[in-house]
């Protein structure tokens, strides 16, 4: 049953005002909730449907949620705080008896496999605690051949099994978690515990503040161990923090000589927390046993809800949460708890809620923690480019959208290693991406459209062809021109725009008289308008 949610104040349009919100034109809504659920723009028919009242908010939500799209921005969302999908793979194909296969691709099957384990849970209306509680994994079949993953047949990704016998609970029992998140020697899974603790806590011992004497700091360089054990201001974290290691030693390697056994579960390593901190495996004064019971302690625990709701709040509205924000935030966490944790209905109370199409408050403390303009991530960008131009930057076979370095961070992404934090404020690094992206798209286009054997309907120039001038089809031009600004944007072209790209037209023909060259510059210049990047 869907949870009541406060649908009555965001019953309006346009520049309403409530609670002391102004809100984003109808358009600006409707093309903010479809990059955000679907990452493309809303088609011209949705955009007058909504103008006219023919479509409702709520319906328009509804429908995206079920499109297969938003599956792809729920990986997205999950990465920021997964971050697994990195550009590693640990391994050279060699090593992992796949030789000849492509890096991109292997690179982008081992990343994937806890993000695929989330989309499985969304697609199938399964309770998010199956993160850590699920029997199973998930693997493609390259995947399946370098984790040694069960895999029932067939193309695509679907649910495995890895035969080396480890207990399954999610993504506390994938490679892929434990190979990006590694821990040797006398760390002893501590790196591990508190990752595990970032990405389902959202807790960091990283940033708990410590003050060590001096007689300490001597302490923990002559016996690190012993120091950890009795110094209260250690305890503070290695109360807890060592009990959680100890649940991963199963996965343990002394150090990377151990080669391609890191890859292995060893049962028998799980008792070798006694040569360590000798601590026994536990999750917060809670006993463990193995993966299974500490899957079962994480799902059961509030922290892990409160980390779900605040990874999908942040990822859909661009947000980081301050204190003022968690009245908010429990709303949203009422309608996950009331659905049995279902993610659609915790996106869904998001983006019903008045804050979400904002464009700004009355409140000065409020404004300032509202994101009144979204910037597109780098994966939103090619989709929203690739939906209107039907061309996918890539480079070596990696799409843009799946490069874990590079463009992606010049543009404000993570590559997950690096750099773990998106970066939404525009930046030379964004509008450069996005004009080569534009240059690029926009060549393309006019290859295609202007094609006079093409087949397929034009992408963005329906109304000229090659042998057409301005001087002969003015009005042909002009109805192109607004109609290339309409279809890029979603918004009516501003007064004078028209007669600007007719002038660039008319200026790159007058080079070489070249039509291709002209429309490319026309279309390159509409694709970097600055509402295609911001939303």
């Amino acid at each position: 049953m869907r949870a009541i949610l406060p649908l009555l104040l965001v019953a309006c349009a346009g520049d309403s005002v409530s609670d002391d919100l102004e809100w984003l034109q109808p358009r600006e809504q409707l093309i903010r909730l479809s990059v955000d659920l679907r990452g493309v723009h809303p088609t011209e028919a949705e955009l007058l449907a909504f103008e006219e009242g023919r479509l409702a908010w709520h319906d328009a939500a509804d429908a995206w949620l079920d499109d297969p799209r938003f599956l792809d921005r729920v990986e997205q969302v999950v990465n920021d705080r997964l971050l697994t999908r990195v550009d590693e793979t640990y391994f050279s194909p060699e090593e992992l008896g796949v030789s000849g296969v492509d890096e991109g691709r292997l690179v982008d099957a081992i990343g994937g496999e806890p993000l695929k384990l989330a989309r499985w849970i969304v697609a199938n209306d399964r309770p998010w605690t199956d993160l850590v509680t699920a029997e199973h994994t998930m693997a493609s079949p390259l995947l399946a051949a370098v984790w040694d993953i069960e895999h029932p047949g067939g193309e695509g990704w679907q649910p495995g099994t890895y035969r080396d016998g480890r207990p399954h609970a999610g993504i506390l029992s994938m490679t892929t978690t434990w190979q990006r998140y590694p821990s040797m020697g006398g760390n002893a899974n501590r790196h591990r515990a508190n990752a595990l603790s970032k990405m389902l806590l959202c807790e960091d011992y990283l940033e708990r503040p410590i003050v060590l004497n001096r007689a300490a700091v001597d302490q923990l360089t002559l016996d690190p161990e012993a120091a950890i054990a009795t110094n209260p201001t250690c305890q503070s974290c290695h109360a807890t923090l060592d009990p959680l290691s100890a649940n991963f030693f199963g996965f343990f390697t002394y150090d990377d000589e151990d080669g391609i056994e890191r890859l292995v579960y060893h049962p028998e390593l799980e008792e070798a927390w006694r040569d360590y901190a000798d601590r026994e495996p536990g999750f917060y004064g809670r006993p463990t046993a193995n993966l299974v019971e500490l899957g079962q302690a994480v799902a059961e625990d509030p922290r892990f809800v409160d980390c779900a709701v605040q990874t999908f709040w942040e990822g859909f509205t661009q947000r980081r949460v301050a204190d003022g924000d968690w009245p908010e935030l429990q709303m949203h966490r009422d309608a996950f708890e009331q659905t049995d944790l279902r993610v659609k209905e915790l996106v869904r109370s998001i983006v019903s809620d008045p804050h979400y199409r904002a464009r700004r408050a009355a409140s000065p403390e409020l404004d300032d923690r509202l994101a009144g303009v979204k910037t597109a991530t780098p994966e939103q960008l090619a989709s929203i480019v690739e939906d209107l131009t039907g061309y996918a930057w890539a480079f070596d076979t990696r799409e843009m959208r799946h490069d874990a370095r590079g463009l992606a961070v010049l543009a404000g992404g993570v590559d997950g290693l690096f750099v773990t934090e998106r970066s939404y404020t525009p930046s030379v690094g964004a509008t450069f991406t996005h004009e080569r992206l534009a240059q690029a798209a926009a060549w393309h286009v006019v290859r295609s459209d202007l094609d006079p054997e093409r087949v397929l309907p034009a992408k963005l120039l329906r109304y000229v062809n090659r042998s057409m001038v301005p001087d002969t089809h003015a009005a042909v031009f002009g109805r192109q021109l607004d109609d290339l600004y309409l279809r890029v944007t979603g918004l009516p072209a501003p007064e004078g725009s028209a007669k600007q790209l007719d002038a660039l037209w008319r200026a790159v023909y007058a080079v070489d008289a070249d039509p291709e060259a002209a429309w490319a510059a026309v279309v390159s210049a509409v694709l970097r308008d600055p509402r295609v990047l911001f939303y």
